[in-house]
This record gives C-alpha cells, sequence and structure tokens, in this order.
C-alpha cells in the first residue's frame, strides 16, 4: 500500500507536489502548537483557538494563528502605518509580530497594547484592570515573598490586551523546572499592565493555587480541588484577588465579572475557608509579621 502512495505521489506536478508539502508542513506547525495547548489549557484550547481565529478575521486564518503564537491575549493588530491612522502611535522598543503577506515574505504588525494615544471604545472597561498606589518596591517584595516561601515561579511575559495572566504546576512543563524540590508553580503575568493590575492579576492566579484548583501542595498546605467545574474556580480566585484588592485600598474594575460568575456558580461547591485561607496566604501579612 506504501509503494502505491509512493508511486502516486511521484506522478503530481511539481506545483501539486509544492502545495501538499506545504500543506504538511502548515499543518505540522498549527497541529504541533494545538497540541501544546491542550497540555497547558486543556479542553478549553479548542475554543480559545476557534474564537481566536474569528475574532482575527481581518487576518487569514494562518496569520491569526501566527498572531496567537507570538502574543497570547492580542485583542486587536494593525501595521503600524493603520495604527497612526487613527491617531495611535507605537510605544518605542516595541516588539513586531510577524506574519506572512500575499505575494511577498512577511509584514510587521503592532498589538494594541503596544500602541498608544487616542482611546479606544471600551478600552478602559477591561475586567482585569485595578486602580490605586503599589509602589514597585512593595511589588518586587510580593514577588520575591512568593518565589522563596510559595514556591511559585513567576514570569511577565509580553501578553495582548485580553490575556491578564495564567496558572499551572510546574510538572506540566518540566523543561521549565530548574530544581523540582523548590519550584512546583507557574505563574505568567502580563508586563505591559500596570503594577496594580499586574498585582490583581498575580492574586486571582495564586488563588487558584492556593484553593488547589491546580493540584494538592506537596507539603499538604491544601489539598487537591482541580475537579471543580470551571465557573467555581473562577469564582474562588477572583474572590480571592477582590478581597486582597480591596483590603489593599486598591479599586479593582471585576466588580461586574465577579457578580456574572456567581450567576453560573452551584455556590454549595464553592468554599469561603478555601477562598479567606488563599488570600490570607496571597497578602503575606503573617509571613512578614504584619
Amino acid at each position: 500500500m506504501k509503494g502505491k502512495q509512493t508511486d502516486l505521489f511521484a506522478e503530481l506536478s511539481a506545483s501539486t507536489r509544492r502545495r501538499l508539502q506545504s500543506f504538511a508542513e502548515c499543518a505540522a506547525a498549527i497541529d504541533g502548537l494545538f497540541q501544546d495547548a491542550l497540555r497547558t489549557e486543556g479542553p478549553s484550547a479548542f475554543s480559545s483557538f476557534i474564537d481566536f481565529a474569528r475574532r482575527m478575521s481581518n487576518l487569514s486564518v494562518y496569520n491569526a494563528m501566527l498572531v496567537r503564537v507570538q502574543r497570547p491575549g492580542a485583542a486587536a493588530v494593525a501595521t503600524e502605518k493603520k495604527w497612526n491612522g487613527i491617531q495611535r502611535t507605537v510605544k518605542p522598543g516595541a516588539i513586531p509580530i510577524v506574519v506572512l503577506r500575499p505575494f511577498g515574505p512577511v509584514s510587521f504588525l503592532y498589538e494594541v497594547a503596544d500602541t498608544e494615544g487616542f482611546p479606544l471604545p471600551g478600552e478602559h472597561q477591561n475586567p482585569f484592570v485595578a486602580y490605586g498606589e503599589l509602589s514597585e518596591v512593595e511589588w518586587a517584595r510580593l514577588l520575591k515573598h512568593h518565589r522563596e516561601k510559595s514556591s511559585v515561579r513567576i514570569e511577565e511575559r509580553n501578553f495582548g490586551m485580553l490575556l491578564a495572566g495564567n496558572a499551572r504546576p510546574l510538572q506540566t512543563v518540566p523543561s521549565l523546572i530548574p530544581n523540582q524540590s523548590q519550584m512546583e508553580w507557574l505563574i505568567q503575568l502580563n508586563q505591559n499592565h500596570d503594577v496594580p493590575t499586574r498585582f490583581a492579576t498575580l492574586a486571582h492566579e495564586l488563588g487558584h493555587i492556593f484553593c488547589g484548583h491546580c493540584g494538592p501542595d506537596p507539603k499538604g498546605r491544601w489539598p487537591d480541588r482541580s475537579s471543580l467545574p470551571h465557573a467555581v474556580k473562577e469564582c474562588e480566585a477572583e474572590a480571592v484577588s477582590f478581597l486582597a484588592c480591596a483590603r489593599r485600598e486598591l479599586g479593582v474594575a471585576s466588580n461586574q465579572y465577579l457578580a456574572e460568575l456567581i450567576k453560573d456558580v452551584d455556590l454549595k461547591s464553592v468554599s469561603l475557608y478555601a477562598i479567606f485561607e488563599a488570600a490570607n496566604r496571597v497578602e503575606t501579612r503573617m509571613a512578614e509579621g504584619h
């Protein structure tokens, strides 16, 4: 059978063989990215890929996937010329997103978070945003504490406007574990957000970890609650973030988000103890003697 397939391929025209080879290469690239996302995001990766391709309707589907790989959470992308056309300029040092150009090599795009200037509709309605004062010194101290005391590796990445952050066990990405006895969890934050917003995101992602949504703590500080429904996990993590921000006198834009979450949640499945214990761990006051 294999010999017949080889003979049929040899009989095809050179242009047809090139197109089939191109299809195979593109399929391997996109499907490989999807399989990687499945391992880290779970089944939700499928709807995430489909929804992203739908939103980026000004691009080819393949270029939309290239954008997703280079800038997860991208809300809107355009060339520098098009951003200038709506009175927005690209920030100095912004890293372009490379996509394929018809009948040419490549084109360079920039995500809305890479630009500044004339406000866009809904730009300040992002539910991840937090407002208030949080110094860089306090932020650095908080990161240091959770790296050393909570066994959490924290990275700040160049994400798009719609992705605030994520959390996962480092066992799902073993290449990132420098010392398995010290690092057990990974949190990635959007470096394009200001410090108060990054704090709100960190509190949310730590909430997922400390509430057991990412699995049990090997030291027994919290149990495995990873089988909870997604809506319950989001409700608990957002409640942790809301408490941590409110007690730090930071304004948050997530009130409506939390209210919407509660509508879809069986509150009998929510653990207030897990929320309060997680918020206490986020604050670090006990650890610092405050």
